[in-house]
C-alpha cells in the first residue's frame, strides 16, 4: 500500500506569544515540531505498512527549516520524504494549501492519505476535507481506528461522533484524518536515530515549477482568506483563591458564592436573551443569512439556534433575510421547521429523502453546493461539531472559496465586511479572518452565541430543495453507534459543567466527581488526557482537540489549566478551581480556587449543596 501522510511543523501552543509592537507571532527562539495529531497519524502509517507492506510517504509545505520535521518522520519509520519549498507558497491560506498539497499527491499517486485531524497553529480542521475534493477522493475524518479487511482495496475505519461512533468501510483510494487517540504517540527518536536519518535523507524538494502550478493559484495570491491582526487572548481572572486544609469550611464558602451568583436559578443570560426579530418586509436578496442545521438523534441540535440567533444581528444590520438550510432523512418536517421558524429563520430550505437520514459528506456536499450556487447567500455558517468540520470544507473547496473554522465570533466591521474572530495556538491568540470571496463561510463553535427568545407564531417561507443523483458507493456505513450516557447535547447547553482532570489519580475517582456533577445537576466533561486514559469517553473532552462549553459554572477538578484546555471555557462566565499544587496555572483563570486534597473537598463540597439545596423552596 503507498501511504503518504501529511504533516505540518509548528510552535508549541505553550511557546506561542505575540510581539507587542509587530502582533506578529515570534518565531525566534521558538521551538518547532511535528504538530502533535499529524505525528500519530505518521505513527499509524508506519503500523499499517508493517501490516500490509507498503511503503509510507511523508509530506510537507514549508520554508526549509520544515526539513527538520522530514527527518524526525523518517527516524520514525517513514520510508521517503517530500518538502514543498517554494517562496511563491509563502502567505498560503488552508484553501491555497490544500491545492498546493493535491498538485503533489497527484504525482505521489498514493492509495491512502492521511492526516492529522488538524494542526495545533491553526486548528482548523479543513486541509483534509479540502483535500479530498481537490482529489475528487472519498473521506473519512475524525478516525479513531483503521485495520485492513480481506480485500486489500478496502479498509475498516472507526470514525469517532459526537453521539458515539459509526463504523465504515472505506474503498481506495482515499483520505482519512485521525485523532489523537488513533494511537499512542511512542517515544521520541533518540539522537543518534535523528543523526543517522539526516546523514543522507530521502527527501525530495519540489517547487512551483516541479508541481506545474499556475503561480496565481499559490501562496498569499491563491488564498480567498486573510488574517487582519493576531490579539493575545490570553484567559485570566485571578479571583479568590482559598485554602482547602479545612475541606468542610471551604465548601460551605464556595457553596455560599455560588449561591450568590445564581446556583440553581434560571440563567440570567438566557433569561435575558433577545426577542425574534420581525422579518423585514423586502429583504436584500443579495444579503441573506444561512444557517446550516444539524441533528442528532432527531433532533435539532441547541447549536443551530445560537446561530440562528447570530444571524438575526448580522442580517438586520445587512438588511437581508435569516435562511435556515434543513437536510432531514425525516418524510414530516413540519417540527423541524416550525422551531427554525421560532428561533430565526424567515425562510427554511429543505431537503427532504431517506438518503439523508445518516450523514453522508458526498451526498450532503452535492445539495448545499448546489443550493449555494442557485440562491447565492451573502454568508453561510456552520456548527463547529464534528460533522460540521467534515462537511464545510468540503463545500468550500468545490465552490473555490474562503472557509473560517471553529470561530468564536463574528463582526461587521464599518465596512459591512464579516470579520470571522478564530482562535489559534490553544486559544492564546484570537485573529479577525476575512474572505475576499462570496459568500463568507465559517463554522462556529457551540456555546459562542446567544439564542433568541423564540416565537412559535412566526411563519416561516418553506423552500422544497431537490434531492438528485445517487449516493457514492465509495463510502459505505455500516454501522452508528450512540453511546449511552454521553448526552450529546448536554454540554452544548449546560448550565454547570464539571470536569475531571488526570490529578484524581485513577479511574476510580470519577464516581465521586459525578456524584458532585449531580448534586449540582451538572453535565461531566474531562480534560484530554482522561479520555486518553479511557476513564471517560473522548465526546466529553474539554479544549483544543475537543469540546467548547459556554456554562454559568465549570468546576475544573484536578486540572492544571494548560492554554489547549482552557480554549474550551472561555465563554463560561464562573470558573471554579480545585487543585492540590497552589501553583497550578488554573488558579490564574479561576474566578474562585480551592488549594487541596480534590478526594477530600470534592465529597464536601457535594454535602454542602445537598443541603444548600434542601433548603431551597419548593
Amino acid at each position: 500500500m503507498n501511504i503518504v501522510v501529511c504533516i505540518k511543523q509548528t510552535p508549541t501552543a505553550a511557546e506561542a506569544r505575540l510581539d507587542d509592537s509587530t502582533k506578529r507571532l515570534v518565531r525566534e527562539g521558538v521551538s518547532l515540531t511535528i504538530s502533535s495529531i499529524d505525528r500519530r497519524a505518521l505513527i499509524e502509517g508506519v503500523r499499517l505498512r508493517g501490516e500490509v507492506g507498503g511503503t509510507v510517504t511523508v509530506l510537507t509545505m514549508g520554508p526549509p527549516q520544515a526539513r527538520s520535521s522530514l527527518i524526525e518522520a523518517l527516524a520514525r519509520g517513514a520510508d521517503k520524504a517530500v518538502h514543498l519549498s517554494d517562496p511563491l507558497f509563502a502567505g498560503s491560506d488552508t484553501l491555497a494549501t490544500a491545492r498546493t498539497l493535491s498538485m503533489a499527491l497527484k504525482k505521489l499517486k498514493p492509495d491512502l492519505i492521511l492526516c492529522g485531524k488538524f494542526t495545533i497553529d491553526s486548528e482548523t480542521a479543513q486541509v483534509p476535507s479540502e483535500l479530498a475534493e481537490f482529489l475528487d477522493l472519498p473521506q473519512v475524518t475524525s478516525i479513531r481506528k483503521i485495520r485492513p479487511t480481506e480485500n486489500a482495496n478496502i479498509l475498516w475505519a472507526e470514525r469517532e461522533t459526537d453521539s458515539g461512533h459509526e463504523e465504515y468501510e472505506v474503498q481506495l483510494p482515499a483520505l482519512m484524518s485521525v485523532t489523537e487517540l488513533i494511537i499512542l504517540p511512542g517515544p521520541a527518536p533518540k539522537p543518534e536515530d535523528l543523526q543517522a536519518a539526516g546523514e543522507n535523507p530521502p527527501i525530495e524538494v519540489w517547487s512551483a515549477a516541479d508541481l506545474g502550478a499556475d503561480p496565481s493559484v499559490l501562496g498569499a495570491a491563491g488564498s480567498p482568506t486573510t488574517v487582519a491582526e493576531l490579539r493575545s487572548a490570553a484567559l485570566e481572572r485571578q479571583g479568590t483563591v482559598i485554602s482547602g486544609d479545612d475541606p468542610e469550611a471551604a465548601a460551605k464558602q464556595l457553596t455560599a458564592y455560588l449561591l450568590e451568583n445564581g446556583l440553581f436559578q434560571k440563567n440570567r443570560q438566557s433569561s435575558t436573551a433577545a426577542s425574534r426579530r420581525q422579518p423585514p418586509a423586502s429583504p436584500d436578496p443579495t444579503k441573506a443569512v444561512w444557517v446550516t442545521a444539524e441533528l442528532v438523534e432527531g433532533n435539532i441540535r441547541p447549536v443551530t439556534y445560537e446561530l440562528l440567533g447570530k444571524a438575526q444581528d448580522l442580517a438586520n444590520s445587512l438588511g437581508g433575510e435569516v435562511a435556515a438550510f434543513l437536510l432531514d432523512g425525516c418524510s414530516d418536517t413540519t417540527a423541524h421547521i416550525a422551531a427554525l421558524g421560532a428561533y430565526g429563520a424567515d425562510t427554511v430550505y429543505v431537503a427532504s429523502d431517506e438518503r439523508l437520514t445518516a450523514y453522508n459528506t458526498e451526498l450532503y456536499t452535492d445539495i448545499l453546493v448546489a443550493s449555494i450556487r442557485s440562491h447565492k447567500p451573502h454568508v453561510v455558517l456552520l456548527p463547529s461539531t464534528t460533522d460540521g468540520r467534515d462537511l464545510a470544507p468540503r463545500v468550500a473547496a468545490r465552490l473555490q472559496i474562503g472557509l473560517t473554522g471553529d470561530c468564536v465570533g463574528l463582526e461587521l466591521d464599518n465596512n459591512g465586511q464579516l470579520a470571522m474572530i478564530k482562535p489559534a495556538f490553544g486559544g492564546n491568540i484570537v485573529s479577525p479572518i476575512y474572505s475576499n470571496t462570496l459568500p463568507a463561510m465559517a463554522t462556529v463553535r457551540p456555546g459562542m452565541m446567544n439564542s433568541c427568545e423564540p416565537s412559535w407564531d412566526a411563519q416561516p417561507k418553506i423552500v422544497s430543495v431537490a434531492v438528485s443523483g445517487d449516493v457514492k458507493a465509495r463510502v459505505k456505513l455500516l454501522q452508528a453507534v450512540s453511546e449511552p450516557g454521553l448526552g450529546v447535547t448536554k454540554l452544548d447547553d449546560a448550565d454547570t459543567v464539571v470536569a475531571i482532570g488526570q490529578g484524581i489519580g485513577g479511574a476510580e475517582g470519577v464516581p465521586v466527581v459525578h456524584d458532585l456533577a449531580a448534586a449540582l445537576n451538572a453535565a461531566v466533561a474531562g480534560s484530554l488526557r482522561v479520555a486518553t486514559l479511557g476513564w471517560l469517553p473522548p465526546q466529553l473532552q474539554i479544549g483544543l482537540t475537543g469540546r467548547t462549553v459556554a456554562p454559568r459554572f465549570y468546576f475544573a477538578v484536578a486540572i492544571s489549566g494548560a492554554p489547549n484546555h482552557l480554549v474550551g471555557t472561555r465563554k463560561a462566565q464562573h470558573i471554579i478551581a480545585i487543585n492540590s499544587d497552589p501553583d497550578a496555572p488554573i488558579f490564574k483563570s479561576a474566578n474562585f480556587g480551592i488549594v487541596g486534597d480534590w478526594s477530600q473537598i470534592v465529597p464536601a463540597l457535594t454535602k454542602a449543596v445537598l443541603a444548600a439545596k434542601s433548603n431551597l423552596p419548593d
